[in-house]
């Protein structure tokens, strides 16, 4: 029976394991080297956008399409689009492929275990048993909550649990709404700032700007709905 051994930095971040190394911006994986193999992940504002993977022998692009949740979907080359799905805990069928290195909730799966590592390593959630494989260490009084196994509430779509203690709420129900034909937006009760430059792509997907410190920031917003009065919704 083979063992493996997991290696953490100071900051508790797994770091080493079968011989794969980790790299790290804050609390993002920027870069992965196994042998010959590097793997270097580009983030901007918290969004996943590409992948690049080098050897001795090729050095290859990829685009990356996520959804809401950060579930890398789409990885696209200079020739070939690959398209990537999971089920409602994050299993990912063998068929699918090891394109992308990050995977369900823009998570690493480990390499030996197929499982996640939520907190960079902190505690492993399986997903096709649906659960983590240890209790979690601030449960059952505090934020880890009464069930100490238990992923998300049992509520895997609509909660995202980033650091293997406790879920928060994903992207698609943090009480985001747009009024576009306003050219306003509120964000989880946050004071209402004026978008501009709004610009309709295709059926239900919306580019737009707003103002921001570092100046304006684009955003392009997709799964539209009609509200009862007829204006956009954007969730």
């Amino acid at each position: 029976m083979a063992t493996y051994h997991y290696h953490y930095d100071p900051l508790d971040r797994l770091i080493q394991t079968a011989g794969i190394q980790r790299f790290y911006n804050q609390s993002r994986i920027t870069t992965e080297i196994e042998g010959t193999q590097r793997y270097s992940v580009f983030h901007q504002d918290g969004q996943i956008l590409a992948q690049r993977r080098r050897d001795r022998t090729k050095d290859e692009c990829h685009l990356l399409g996520t959804d809401l949740q950060q579930s890398v979907l789409h990885a696209v080359s200079a020739d070939k689009h690959h398209s990537m799905a999971y089920n409602a805990y994050g299993h990912r069928p063998v068929e699918n492929g090891l394109i992308s290195l990050l995977g369900f909730n823009g998570e690493r799966a480990d390499p030996v275990t197929g499982h996640y590592l939520l907190g960079n390593g902190y505690r492993a959630f399986n997903p096709v048993m649906m659960r983590f494989n240890s209790p979690d260490s601030w449960s059952p009084f505090g934020r880890g909550g009464i069930n100490s196994y238990g992923y998300c509430g049992g509520e895997p779509i609509n909660r995202v649990d980033r650091n293997g203690h406790f879920f928060g709420l994903g992207s698609l129900i943090k009480n985001l709404t747009f009024a576009l034909d306003k050219r306003v937006f509120r964000i989880m009760g946050a004071k209402v700032k004026r978008a501009f430059n709004v610009q309709k792509l295709a059926e239900g997907v919306y580019q737009y700007e707003y103002p921001s410190k570092r100046g304006a920031t684009l955003v392009v917003q997709a799964h539209g709905d009609k509200l009862p009065n007829g204006d956009t919704a954007m969730f």
